[in-house]
């Protein structure tokens, strides 16, 4: 029984290494020159991964191209494949170049890889001469360094806010792309994208707007068609901006620098084809104009944007001291977060309104931030009557689009049936804890005179206690 326990286990260990050993992470030599490419690779026994993920960003190599090949072994009769898939990074400069560990992700399973110390020599000098060892009566033609050429892409960064004018509170988007035409994709890479977006939002950052920013997970490739030509695009910073004082937005030019490669004129196998440099694109500086709302007793305090109301009762008809729900729901485009309450026009005593629970939820779409805000009420009748809504509240904004001020009114009413009785509402409250005893308490009246003779026979008993108390101290000192 034991021999057969040790062999499952024995077998299901033998599976687990097998399964860990379907994948494997290779570095490339750990000692360049300049000119050359470190690669990481991955290593798979039998059939592509359908997704590989993890590839580091390492600080100074520059994540270049990648490649991919399956190699077919056979000994035998049994045919194997391996599948290599090699990232290639492109050396910025010379020197030590530490590589971390990290983990690829393989079809959602990590391929752990350890760390390396990578070092990065000068361009190596091709032979003049061949050495000794090969030397004949034929002589042997040196490699040439390869020419390289500037190649003109088709490439630019825009600073993107499709308003130049704006109302204070009204929504701003702004967004920071870059385009590059699908023939030149071979020719730029990002370099230190993280430290130059973190300057570039500071550099958009605006102190007489609040802001919404759009979070990325990442930069995600976009295709899109300006006239004929083939562009992908990269959203690399968006946010909407809502003005809180009449003064100019002011955006100043936005640079980012790229990785420009240089191909060389007569490619060849044996030699580095791209020759890496860095070129900065810059976008031209833009300004929006802010204006004041138009006069209004509320300017200062009402929403801008587009809204509608959406409202809902839980009953529309109660009977005297019952209660209801009343939700007052604006939906639309605007500063979410930022909606005031709506303003009671009215107070009612005979229908009784408390403060009302606040929920909202909001989203971007393309820009715009939309959403609703959900003000609810709760509402007990007191009185028997029609009770229309409209006459209680109201909720005013600007809306940007007819620069006019708007009102959204409700359109339900709310009925209390029955006769008004005050006794049910004192019933209803509560009086404290002494009046819920007068129940289980007795009703029937009390003499006075009771008291007199309780006293008087209380009188006598401690008089004669004490007459034998006097008794006794007499005896013992005799």
């Amino acid at each position: 029984m034991k021999k057969a326990v040790f062999l499952i286990l024995w077998l299901m260990g033998w599976a687990s290494w097998c399964s860990a050993q379907d994948h494997a992470v290779e570095y490339g030599p750990a000692v360049i020159p300049i000119d050359q490419y470190f690669t990481i690779s991955l290593k798979s026994a039998g059939a592509k991964p359908a997704k590989v993920e993890g590839f580091p960003e390492i600080e100074g190599l520059q994540k270049s191209t990648q490649k991919s090949f399956t190699t077919t072994i056979t000994k035998g009769t049994k045919t194997s494949f391996v599948y290599t898939l090699t990232q290639q990074y492109a050396p910025l400069k010379e020197g030590d170049v530490m590589v971390k560990p990290f983990a690829l992700v393989v079809d959602g399973k990590n391929v752990p890889a350890p760390g390396l110390k990578v070092k990065v020599l000068a361009a190596v000098p091709l032979p003049t001469t061949p050495p000794d060892s090969l030397a004949g009566d034929k002589p042997i033609t040196p490699l040439e360094a390869p020419e390289f050429v500037e190649v003109k892409e088709n490439a630019f960064l825009t600073l993107h806010l499709p308003k130049e004018r704006a109302f204070v509170g009204e929504a701003v988007p702004v967004s920071l792309w870059f385009y590059l035409a699908d023939a030149d994709l071979g020719l730029l890479d990002f370099v230190e994208f993280e430290t130059q977006i973190g300057t570039i939002v500071q550099q958009l950052k605006q102190r007489s707007a609040l802001e919404e920013v759009v979070l990325q997970d990442e930069i995600l490739p976009e295709k899109i068609k300006i006239g004929n030509k083939d562009f992908t695009r990269y959203k690399l910073y968006a946010a909407v901006l809502y003005p809180i004082t009449p003064q100019l937005l002011r955006f100043p030019a936005i640079s980012l620098r790229m990785i420009k490669y240089k191909i060389a004129k007569n490619p060849s196998l044996l030699t580095q084809n791209r020759l890496p440099e860095t070129k900065t694109y810059t976008t031209s500086g833009k300004v929006v104009t802010v204006k004041s709302l138009p006069p209004h007793p509320l300017r200062d305090q009402v929403a801008v944007g587009e809204f509608r109301l959406e409202e809902q009762l839980s009953r529309s008809t109660i009977t005297l001291n019952q209660n209801l729900v009343y939700l007052f729901k604006i939906v639309g485009e605007g500063n979410i977060r930022t909606l005031p309450a709506p303003r009671s026009v009215g107070i009612s005593s005979e229908l009784e309104i408390y403060s009302p629970e606040i929920r909202q939820s909001h989203r971007i779409e393309q820009g715009r931030l939309v959403g609703n805000k959900v003000f609810r009420y709760f509402m007990v009748g007191r009185q028997a009557g029609q009770y229309p809504l409209r006459e209680l509240f109201q909720w005013v904004y600007f809306n940007p689009t007819t620069a006019r001020y708007d009102t959204l009114q409700p359109a339900l009413t709310v009925r209390v049936r029955g006769q008004e009785d005050q006794n049910s509402y004192i019933r209803a409250q509560d009086v404290g804890e002494f009046y819920n005893i007068a129940a289980t308490e007795s009703n029937q009246l009390t003499s006075l005179d009771q008291f007199k003779e309780a006293r008087l026979y209380t009188n006598v008993v401690l008089g004669v206690l004490l007459g034998v108390a006097l008794f006794i101290f007499i005896l013992k000192r005799k």
